[in-house]
């Protein structure tokens, strides 16, 4: 680490603080050039605490060649989900977030715990419970989403928002590395891709975030969501339009309003 703990914790203060007030900052490496990934990793868990609620799962960054190019990321990243990031209707209030972002995911549910850097994505598969549609909703705290990476794991990976369709058994549904996804917005098609996308398959990526999370002494636990990661490049829902994202392979669909009132 390049950084001393106290100054981590006023940079992630920083950051929960931008999000309050909806506000963009600079990126932390404008200011802190030689910021490493130890650092930023620290710096996301204190925004997590500051934060609070109940930890509900992770989410992949940049799993996908499209997303690592649309921001100029070169390696995939993970942050974390609280319950209170969850949308329970298709709906997400207008002035919530500062500049949100839509990605069709392919979201698992654990069965158990996944523990350990010999993973597998065959172990994945025996680990889950369920399978389901996602569209994660993201929101830079940088203006312009202009960050480098460790600017991005700082900032929980761009988590804000995200909404779950409907569970399946892995066995009902196709290959999930086959499974296709197109993504609408306002019926206008902006974006497909596949489930191979996800670091060649959804299962692979849950599986590099086990081996992720055990570099850093922590494990998947039974009950958590995992987003595993953006299909295509990500677009921009403006208040009063509509996302919809349907997927192939028996998985369905899911759409989001972006409303133009309310919270």
């Amino acid at each position: 680490m390049t950084v001393d703990t106290e100054t981590l914790v006023q940079l992630a203060s920083r950051l929960q603080q931008a999000a309050v007030d909806r506000q963009c900052g600079t990126p932390l490496s404008d200011e802190f050039p030689h910021l490493d990934e130890a650092d930023a990793y620290a710096i996301q868990d204190a925004l997590v605490r500051l934060k609070g609620g109940v930890r509900s799962g992770y989410k992949l960054g940049f799993t996908s060649a499209a997303m690592r190019q649309q921001m100029g990321v070169d390696s995939p990243n993970s942050g974390v989900l609280l319950d209170s990031m969850r949308l329970t209707s298709p709906v997400l209030g207008a002035g919530v977030l500062i500049q949100p972002r839509v990605e069709p995911e392919i979201a698992i549910l654990l069965e158990c715990d996944l523990e350990g850097r010999g993973l597998t994505p065959e172990h994945v598969a025996r680990a889950t419970a369920a399978v389901m549609p996602a569209i994660e909703v993201v929101d830079s705290r940088y203006a312009d989403y202009r960050f480098k990476t460790v600017d991005n794991i700082a900032d929980n990976s761009s988590a804000a928002r995200y909404l779950l369709g409907p569970p399946r058994a892995l066995t009902d549904v196709d290959d999930l590395r086959l499974l296709g996804v197109q993504l609408s917005i306002d019926g206008v098609v902006v974006d497909q891709g596949l489930g191979a996308a996800a670091l060649g398959s959804p299962l692979a990526a849950v599986a590099w975030l086990a081996r992720h999370l055990a570099e850093r002494g922590a494990r998947l636990q039974a009950g958590q969501v995992i987003l595993t990661g953006g299909l295509t490049r990500a677009h921009a829902l403006n208040p009063g339009h509509t996302a919809l994202a349907e997927f192939g392979g028996g998985l369905g669909s899911l759409m989001l309003q972006h409303a133009l009132t309310g919270a």
